[in-house]
């Protein structure tokens, strides 16, 4: 399970060094790929292969449903790095477009996989939901039904 906020720095190659505490659970081959909320998500490759194989079935079984399709679209375009030596990824430069990624970054871990953010996106993302959250009394159960980390 990852879990922490960790600030970063993404050098001019688009590097970024992974959490130590999170290095062995993920090494040698993470899946990076686009998240929902404007991150990169950074997935150990068992668990991608897990999550796209579930996609698989879905659309097999002629589940044509438009959150399918998304997820698939989200899914399916993430791609392999390799953890160099020195505990970094190289982050796609099409990625850090997406994200909106410069050098200040902060990586979190969420249960199964770490996201990277824009550092002033993600504390956006913390104030709005904190105001969100006040006085709020719908249902936290509304989750995918897929059961997929996205």
């Amino acid at each position: 399970m990852f879990n922490g906020e960790y600030e970063h720095t993404l050098d001019e190659k688009g590097r970024v060094f992974l959490p130590a505490r999170h290095r062995e659970a993920l090494a040698p081959v993470v899946m990076v790929g686009r998240g929902s909320d404007g991150q990169v998500n950074v997935y150990p490759k068992p668990l991608w292969e897990a999550m796209a194989e579930r996609v698989r079935q879905a659309i097999q079984a002629g589940e044509d449903s438009v959150a399918i399709r998304q997820t698939s679209r989200l899914l399916f375009t993430a791609g392999e790095c390799e953890i160099d030596r020195q505990g970094r990824i190289v982050i796609p430069p099409l990625l850090r477009r997406y994200a909106n990624l410069d050098t200040e970054v902060v990586i979190l871990g969420n249960n199964d996989r770490l996201e990277v953010w824009n550092r002033e996106r993600w504390q956006e993302v913390c104030t709005e939901t904190m105001s969100q959250n006040r006085g709020r009394s719908d249902d936290p159960k509304q989750v995918a039904k897929l059961g997929l980390s996205l």
